[in-house]
This record gives structure tokens, sequence and C-alpha cells, in this order.
């Protein structure tokens, strides 16, 4: 029924006369974007075919054609989710994954509550030596998916729903406090006027490790008691030295994380090296993967996804949908000008409502803080913290799992399903109102309040 009610969406977008301001072409892309966060939010389709679905909608719109529609697939996000995809497989194939699950299941001695703490814990620091929450995905999953099976706990447990929804929704937070963690930070900082490593932080890291750790505790809340691990996972295990597969993936991990850390020399896309690692690793006789393994662990779901995802965010805003939908969010904060805090928290929906359209994130971020300025300038409030409140809330609010690579990549694990992201969604919205009023109280007293005097 989900899927005769969508089509019906559509068509009605596409056959009906365009609203005022709005051209055929954008109403299409509008109708197309709709019927795609259905499906996607209440997985009536495979996520794959999902995102076969949106493409062919967005080929059927006027003057875009199959082309354009499937443009997204050659992004250098998806072939960046390849690379990392090999890199990931190569840790799990090499040995280090196991060892790295020794090492967790020792460590939390065999209860997942404690696993799940240390590895909260412990995303802030990961997040600086390993900046790109999707490779730390990549890196993590195996790790992390191996160390809950030794400890016997199923993927319908709640224990291991909680650690990879963690992982999905909560991960990409530890990078967005450094400037240098992502596109989102990257992105905003440019749009805002530039910020140092260390101004961003001061500004940053207090909302983001607050919604890291109050949406660690949220989730805990949300999902309910963890099961008891098996006390076998607490044995000592023999030490082994490192195999020569091992050695070699810790290598090339090695390198690709040189590349990554210092693209300001060689300027490089993050796809380069992620592909120049994964690439290395499946060389006949010197890497550690077969390519019939890279290809079982290859999910055309995320690939499509991804792709389908970034076409509808290029075709939202070459048509003008984009900014037709924010315009009218533009016209509804209009009358909240006199009530800054009341602005403020209806500006955090807003952008969440707006961010299910679009799930690009940079591309979100480029298209709301334009639109946050013009707000600001209006209600006499500072451009540059209504900025910073739609990186947040792009950020920090994911209601279906394709809004972003890195929560696909732990949902392809099959852990949880699309109704946890959208729970875990709706209390992170909430708990956003909160951290980002209170934040803006912190931001005042280092010089930058929300109305300026």
């Amino acid at each position: 029924m989900s899927l005769i009610a969508v089509v019906a969406i559509f068509l009605l977008a596409r056959l009906a006369p365009p609203l005022e301001g709005l051209s055929a072409q954008g109403q299409g892309v509008l109708g197309a974007m709709v019927a795609g966060a259905v499906l996607w939010m209440t997985e009536a389709t495979p996520i794959g075919l999902t995102a076969i679905i949106v493409i062919v909608l967005l080929a059927l719109c006027p003057d875009i054609g199959l082309s354009a529609a499937g443009s997204g697939l050659a992004s250098e996000v998806v072939f960046f989710l390849i690379g990392a995809v090999a890199i990931g497989a190569a840790v799990e194939v090499s040995g280090l994954a196991e060892r790295a699950a020794r090492f967790l299941g020792r460590m939390a001695q065999g209860s997942p509550a404690r696993l799940y703490v240390q590895m909260i814990a412990s995303l802030p620091a990961f997040a600086v030596l390993v900046p790109s929450a999707i490779t730390r995905n990549a890196i993590l999953i195996p790790a992390y998916r191996d160390a809950l099976e030794r400890m016997g706990v199923r993927q319908i447990d709640r224990s291991g729903r909680t650690l990879m929804l963690a992982l999905g929704v909560l991960n990409p937070l530890a990078s967005s406090a450094l400037l240098t963690g992502g596109l989102a930070s990257m992105t905003a900082s440019a749009l805002l006027g530039g910020f140092s490593w260390l101004g961003w932080l001061a500004l940053m890291a207090v909302p983001y490790y607050a919604l890291l750790f109050g949406g660690a505790l949220l989730l805990r809340v949300i999902i309910g008691p963890f099961e008891r691990g098996e006390a076998a996972a607490v044995s000592t295990p023999k030490r082994h030295p490192f195999s020569a597969a091992e050695i070699k993936t810790l290598a090339v991990l090695a390198a690709t994380l040189a590349l990554w850390l210092t693209d300001s020399l060689h300027r490089l896309s993050p796809a380069v090296p992620a592909l120049i690692g994964g690439g290395a690793l499946l060389l006949p006789g010197v890497g550690v993967l077969s390519w019939k393994t890279f290809e079982n662990k290859l999910s055309w779901g995320i690939i499509l996804s991804v792709g389908a995802s970034l076409s509808l965010a290029a075709a939202m805003t070459r048509s003008g949908a984009a900014a037709w939908l924010s315009q009218h969010v533009v016209d509804q904060l209009a009358g909240l000008a006199s009530r800054p805090a009341i602005l403020a928290v209806a500006l955090i929906a807003a952008v969440a409502l707006v961010h299910l359209a679009i799930t690009n994130l940079a591309a979100c971020i480029a298209l709301l803080i334009p639109i946050a300025g013009t707000i600001a300038e209006r209600a006499g409030l500072n451009p540059v913290v209504c900025g910073l409140i739609v990186t947040i809330v792009v950020d920090a609010v994911i209601l279906y799992p394709v809004q972003t690579a890195t929560n696909l990549l732990a949902y392809e694990t099959g852990y949880y399903s699309a109704d946890d992201v959208r729970r875990l969604g709706l209390g992170m919205l909430a708990l956003t109102m909160v951290v980002v009023s209170l934040t803006m109280l912190y931001w005042g007293w280092l010089g930058l309040p929300l109305t300026p005097r």
C-alpha cells in the first residue's frame, strides 16, 4: 500500500498544475523527494530498490532525464564509500577485527553495557586519529560486530541494536566537533567566514559532545536494558603475533590516514586516498583481499541509496524546489522575529524538516546557512549563531537511514530498523533543542550572543 500511495503522490505532483512560485520540474522533484522519504522511512521496499524508484521518478520529471537522475552515482562520496568498504573488509579478513574484538571483550569483561560505555567514551579521541566518520565505521563495525558475537549477543538483542545505532547516528558528532572532521564542519566554516581550528573547537565541542554523550544516554533509555553477555567472553585468549596480512593492512591504513591528514598539501579529494588504499589491499599477490570477497562485502543497497540521495539533493537545488521549500520555511518563521528564543527553537524544527528532503549534509548546510542568515537579518539576530545552529541540527537529527552514508554502513549490518532510527531521531530533535538553548548562553559568554547589542 505504501508503494501505491507514494506513486500516487508523485503522479499528483507531476501532473497537477505547479504551485505558485514552483516550476513543473520543481514540483515533480518535490514529489519524488516525498516518495523516496516515505519509502526509506517506512522500509516498504528494500533501500536499494527505493533508490532505483527515486532515480526513475527523477528521470520522469520534466527536463531531467536518466543521466541527470543518476548523476549522484558518479559522486566522490560513492567512490569514497567503495574505498572505505574495501578497507573495512580487509580489516575483517586479515584478522585485525578479530584481534580488536578480543581486546574489546577483555576490556569490557564480557559486559555489553561496559562495551557500549567504552565505545562512546573513545569516540572523541578516535575522531582525532581518524577524522572521517565513514572511515571510522568501516574500521569499527567489523571489530564491534565480532566483539558482540564473542559475547553471544544476537542481532535481535537490545545491546547490539544500541551499539550499532550509536555507531550509525552518534559517531559522526565526534567528527563535527573538529574543524577538520568532515564536509559538514568545513562547509559551515567556509560559509560563515572561516574559523581557526581552536576557534571552532571552542565553539562547537560543547554542543557536539553534549549531544554525543546525552544521545548515548537517550539511546540507552529508548532501547531498554541490555542482555547479559556470555561468561566465556571474559576468558583471556592466547596472544598471537601479528600475521603478514594484519601487518599489510595496518601499513595501508597508516599510509591512507597520512594522505587524509596531509590533504592541505596535495589537495586530493578524500575519495582518492580511500580508493588507493582499497586498491592496494585488493592487488593480487600484494593485498589481503580477493575481489570475490570484496564483491560479497560491497552492498549495492548502500551504493544506490547514496547515489540516489545525492541526485535528489542536486535536483532539488537545480529545479528550485529546495529554494521554494526553504522560502516557505522563512515565511513561516518571520512572525517569530520578536521572540528570539522561540525563533531559535522553530529554526531547529524547520532545519530538521528541510533535511528530510536534502539528505546530503554539505548540500543541506550550503543551502540553509544563507537562509538562516536572511532570517537572522529580519529578526535582528546574529547570523553566525544561526548558521552554527543549522550545522548542529543537520548533523544531529537523523530520521531515516539514508540521510547519512555513515548511518547506512551501520544499518546494513541488520542490527536495527528504520523505526529505531526514527525513534532516536525524534529524541535527538528534542535533545538538540535543549542543548542548543543552553549552548547559546555559553556562546554569549564567549562573546557570540544570539542578539547582538
